[in-house]
Order: C-alpha cells, then structure tokens, then sequence
C-alpha cells in the first residue's frame, strides 16, 4: 500500500472511515430498532467520540444518559 500514489491512500482511508460509519449505524439501528433519528445520532457520536469530547462539543454525557 505504501507505494500508491498519495491521492489513492487518501481515498482509500475515506472509503474506510465511510464503511466503518456504515456498520456503526446499522448497528445501532438494529439494537435499537425503535429509536428515534435523534437518539441514532446521539448513539453514533457517543460511539466513535472519547466521552470528554462528547460532553465539551455536544453537551450530553453518554455516560448519564446510558449510551
């Protein structure tokens, strides 16, 4: 992978971050099949965001509220 051009590594980590964010909703979504868009939303960013993050950029504490 090293000796692709910079442009394709770049491309290939996008594509990456998108099927992880894929699979991280769609996960959520199936064990919380009832949960509203807002909760999903709350979920992912509790997900991949490190707690402090979280409560300093959104406001909420996964922690608290069970994510």
């Amino acid at each position: 992978m090293s000796k692709l051009p910079g442009w394709k590594r770049l491309g290939l980590a996008f594509e990456l971050t998108d099927a992880m964010r894929k699979l991280v909703l769609a996960d959520i979504k199936d064990r919380f099949a009832g949960a509203s868009d807002e909760e999903i939303r709350r979920r992912f960013i509790a997900r991949v965001l490190p707690r402090e993050d979280v409560i300093r950029a959104y406001g909420f504490d996964p922690k608290q509220e069970g994510y």
